[in-house]
């Protein structure tokens, strides 16, 4: 029994098979806390310190003093985001004042928010939320901590939920804030407000008031002081009862999710830096656009956008733009590509006789030379076996343009370029990126698609100049 009383709060509650009440040093928050903590795997490493979110406010305090109380090693991370002046400052005196008691490393950090949210167009609370949490990062790399632990509680959950669905949102949304989200845990969503600050009275714990909280300028604010009371008049336990339709929506999306990876394994595939979305396997099923709303999540786009797309499967030529994305349609399949800046292809690249590699957009030409009797030609389009004294250098790179044409291998007449490309059905995403390769103003190679016939290799040529 020696070797266990040794053990922090924590590790004793772990130990104890029969529940953690089996524990007499856990206090009435202490108690829910460990098995929160246990029940979600939150502390993976008892050894290492976790970063603790702290305003100063009575959330955060009691989330220090649960730590300390548990014996869990941690440093407390503070932002001053100059929002409520001599407020804001007075906040970060007590925030440093509180680590000295606890006996733990401070670090804390001054922002310009305002400004911050002005510069890169976004709400204040967007602007805090965006400083604070590259701040914590950088704390985490640079001082080799554990995690970030926040203070949100159940009544942030729901407030969140209300704020999804006002909104809109998908499935996820529904859920609610999650315990564990990378390298951020919430050790606190077991508790509701009225238990922490009751908690902390019983504790005689100081904290500081936000005044703006009160501000119902802010949305959440709007919704915890004038909503929730209203959901209240209807229901006394809207809060419990939000709990329980979160835990069965959160087993829901599970199942959900499950089907949605096993849907990205049959309609998409990766080719040449492109998404291709084989949509014609699904777009005749009725819940089509909220399943590739899902699938294409991580892309950006909206789910209206999707609903638009998934209407007019076979319209070819449609696009559409996510902020680092833009979705093509191309008959039976969609085309998703990285945005690409408007003049970063558009450049002409001058190609003097000897080099031996160029790169444009993420591709590369690799230039050769070889003796004729020597070279056996490649039967692909993606080599360029030219006769190189039909060549006059400097050789131009250039995207190709309505009206360029050439003559096409092992035909007489000649060819635009844009019908090749039709021919060739090649989709619009990638007809942007394609380039010609030109000697006096005559199209050599449309580069990986057709060299052309007057630039071929014959019996007499002497030197091959090959192109990869």
């Amino acid at each position: 029994m020696h070797s266990i009383r040794s053990k922090s709060t924590y590790e004793i509650a772990l130990f104890c098979t029969d529940g953690y009440h089996a524990n007499p040093k856990c206090e009435p928050m202490l108690t829910p806390f460990l098995s929160f903590l246990k029940q979600q795997n939150l502390i993976i490493d008892t050894r290492k310190e976790t970063l603790l979110a702290v305003s100063g406010g009575v959330d955060s305090v009691v989330l220090c003093y649960l730590f300390k109380q548990a014996g869990l090693p941690f440093a407390i991370a503070h932002c001053n985001f100059n929002l409520r002046g001599i407020e804001s400052d007075e906040d970060t005196q007590f925030v440093h004042t509180l680590s000295h008691h606890y006996k733990v490393a401070c670090y804390s950090t001054r922002f310009q928010t305002k400004d911050f949210a002005s510069d890169n167009a976004i709400s204040t609370q967007m602007a805090a939320r965006d400083l604070r949490y590259r701040f914590f990062y950088s704390l985490l790399e640079k001082h080799g901590l554990h995690q970030i632990a926040t203070a949100h509680h159940w009544d942030d959950s729901v407030e969140t939920i209300l704020l999804n669905f006002i909104k809109g949102t998908g499935i996820m949304g529904f859920c609610g804030i999650q315990p564990i989200n990378g390298k951020i845990i919430r050790p606190l969503l077991f508790a509701r407000k009225e238990e922490i600050l009751n908690y902390a009275k019983q504790e005689n714990l100081s904290w500081r008031e936000d005044s703006s909280n009160k501000d119902i300028y802010y949305q959440r604010n709007f919704i915890r002081n004038k909503i929730i009371p209203l959901l209240h008049s209807i229901n006394p336990n809207f809060e419990e009862t939000t709990k329980d339709t979160c835990k069965k929506l959160t087993d829901i999306n599970k199942l959900f999710q499950s089907h949605i990876h096993t849907l990205k394994q049959e309609i998409l595939y990766f080719h040449d830096d492109l998404c291709y979305v084989a949509i014609d396997k699904i777009t005749h099923l009725p819940w089509a656009a909220t399943a590739v709303f899902e699938i294409l999540r991580s892309y950006g786009f909206t789910f209206e956008q999707i609903k638009d797309f998934i209407v007019e499967p076979k319209s070819s030529g449609k696009v559409i733009y996510s902020k680092d994305y833009e979705l093509s349609t191309d008959r039976k399949q969609w085309i998703i590509r990285t945005k690409t800046p408007s003049n970063q292809l558009a450049v002409k690249q001058i190609i003097v006789e000897g080099t031996l590699q160029v790169q444009y957009g993420n591709q590369i030409l690799y230039f050769n030379t070889f003796e004729n009797q020597k070279y056996i030609i490649k039967k692909t389009p993606y080599i360029a076996a030219l006769d190189y004294d039909t060549l006059q250098f400097p050789l131009i790179l250039r995207p190709w343009e309505e009206g360029d044409a050439f003559y096409p291998l092992g035909m007489k007449g000649r060819k635009k370029v844009s019908d090749l490309l039709i021919d060739l059905k090649i989709p619009i995403a990638v007809k942007k990126n394609v380039h010609i390769l030109t000697s006096n103003n005559e199209i050599v190679w449309i580069v990986g698609l057709r060299i052309d016939e007057r630039f071929k290799v014959r019996n007499t040529t002497k030197r091959v100049l090959e192109i990869k």
